[in-house]
């Protein structure tokens, strides 16, 4: 009896031992995808049900005007990964950022950090077109079904509109719970298919779903899971170097595929549709209806594919709040295996978002504009050596550019990130004077976030669209000359275009200098 109470001591005095001796901290980066101010800390809706991302908040550093600096999947996943601004890398549309010089000739946080003695590892969406050869475990594939299927390939599903699917793609166009299981009947298309499918070429194979007790595991299902038992598996190894882990949530992107019982606490008939102001986009670029972006379409076929705007936006906030308070539910399951573990009190844990999303609001249904709701994202840092700023929100704006210098100055490190003479350092700046102080003077970096996106005129870095958004305005410049100003202090839904008004003169020739030092900086 004595030997096991003299062994029982031992192995916990070796755990701690694990825990001290380990210097460097661990960090934990929570990425989720699409997710705007949906959530119960920033109050973005009044019926977002967020207890898990809320609890962390309450333990964190909120930073309440951070924003994404290019509002779509892949460009902004390479530029926080790298810290560095898609006018530096010219890397801001829809192609493959393996294939970018800047980006294969810079070093992104999981390749410094491996190369400075951490283990990495991801699960799930983290990248948009992943690296090989950089993580230690790669995880879960990332696959965004499941997805109705025609034998062929992804299909919309028969719940949701038809036009939606053909005119958008079935990805966009899915929104059901997953009890609905889809029956696509045989045609010239494909043969037909009877129930759900992963349709992602690494994990191609039917989806099992006899009931919400007898079903397979959606990816985010298996990332929480596997992240659980790769902690597990960490506190067993004597390996005491630290950890990066990188967990990339899928939802709330489309299709908004989740368990039924996330719907059923949103029942349609109680769904609050996000505040919109009727004709919103007629002092806008996009006032004469002669350009119809992507995502004014969506909004559109949305409207007219349930009869009614009203039911569309129903339809659509339904399930996007379903899919907010799923990604929540993962959320919890990532914090607790890490309170839970001997990591606990090492442990830096990062949330945030790859960019906003509209939800009706400005008549728009998806992202890749420059409006606020578009790049607007939730960002708490936890680092658990500094729970007297718990809870304390920083105004000043921000950019996920500045996580990756964050990381760096909290694990101590200085080195270069540049490969070879193709790449580039990174435009961030650490964020550690607001986490220790939120009302710092000691920030090195801008009085302004810079967000652009493509005008598909020229591939010039300064031929774009860009906004930068500061304390109090938000500035949009179209490349055609075209400008918006909005006062969020007085008008926080960006209601009312004050470009043209001439009290405000002042205010635009003061933001038109900041954008063209913005853009001059990260173009050099």
């Amino acid at each position: 009896m004595k030997f096991l109470k003299n062994l029982l001591t031992f192995i916990v005095f070796c755990n701690s031992f694990h825990f001290f001796s380990q210097k460097k901290p661990n960090v934990v980066m929570i990425v989720l995808d699409d997710l705007n101010d949906f959530t119960g800390y920033m109050n973005g809706h009044p019926q977002a049900e967020t207890p898990n991302i809320d609890n962390l908040a309450s333990q964190s550093v909120i930073f309440n005007n951070a924003h994404s600096n290019v509002p779509v999947c892949s460009p902004s996943r390479a530029s926080f990964m790298t810290g560095i601004h898609p006018i530096t890398s010219k890397f801001w549309g829809f192609g493959n950022a393996l294939k970018n010089e800047v980006f294969m000739n810079s070093k992104s946080i999981p390749e410094f950090l491996k190369e400075n003695g951490y283990q990495v590892f991801q699960t799930g969406k983290v990248f948009h077109q992943s690296p090989k050869k950089v993580w230690d475990d790669s995880g879960i594939p990332a696959d965004y079904g499941p997805m109705a299927f025609n034998g062929k390939k992804q299909v919309g599903h028969p719940s949701n509109p038809t036009e939606m699917a053909e005119q958008l793609g079935a990805l966009d166009a899915t929104f059901v719970p997953l009890s609905d299981v889809p029956v696509i009947d045989s045609s010239e298309a494909g043969p037909g298919y009877n129930g759900w499918r992963f349709t992602n070429w690494k994990t191609n194979r039917h989806f099992n779903y006899v009931n919400e007790e007898n079903r397979d595991l959606i990816t985010d299902e298996m990332s929480a899971e596997w992240f659980k038992d790769k902690i597990s598996e960490l506190e067993e190894n004597s390996n005491q170097k630290p950890f990066f882990i990188a967990t990339g949530f899928i939802r709330p992107h489309t299709p908004l595929v989740v368990p039924t019982k996330y719907y059923e606490k949103y029942p349609i008939e109680n769904i609050e549709i996000p505040k919109r102001l009727k004709n919103d986009l007629l002092d806008t670029e996009y006032g004469t209806g002669n350009k119809e972006t992507r995502g004014h379409k969506a909004w559109r076929l949305l409207s007219e594919g349930y009869g009614s705007e009203e039911l569309g936006l129903k339809k659509f906030t339904q399930a996007y709040l379903a899919s907010i308070n799923f990604a929540d539910d993962m959320v919890g399951r990532v914090v607790d295996a890490i309170e839970n573990s001997v990591f606990a009190k090492n442990t830096i844990i990062i949330l945030f978002s790859d960019h906003g999303f509209f939800v009706g609001q400005k008549d728009h249904l998806w992202k890749y504009n420059l409006w606020k709701e578009a790049s607007h994202v939730p960002l708490l840092i936890r680092q658990p050596g500094n729970r007297k700023n718990a809870g304390n929100v920083v105004n000043h704006p921000v950019s996920l550019i500045d996580i990756f210098p964050t990381i760096m100055d909290y694990c101590s490190f200085k080195g270069s990130t540049i490969k070879n003479d193709k790449g580039k350092a990174y435009n961030g700046y650490s964020l550690k004077p607001f986490i220790e102080n939120t009302t710092s003077k000691k920030w090195k970096g801008p009085d302004e976030a810079l967000t652009m996106i493509a005008s598909w005129k020229s591939k010039d870095p300064d031929k774009q669209h860009f906004a930068i958004q500061t304390l109090r305005y938000r500035y949009i410049k179209y490349f055609n000359g075209g400008e918006e100003l909005y006062d969020h202090q007085n008008d926080p839904d960006e209601w009312y275009n004050l470009a043209n008004e001439k009290k405000f003169d002042k205010v635009i020739k003061d933001m038109r200098l900041r954008l063209e030092e913005r853009i001059e900086d990260y173009n050099k």
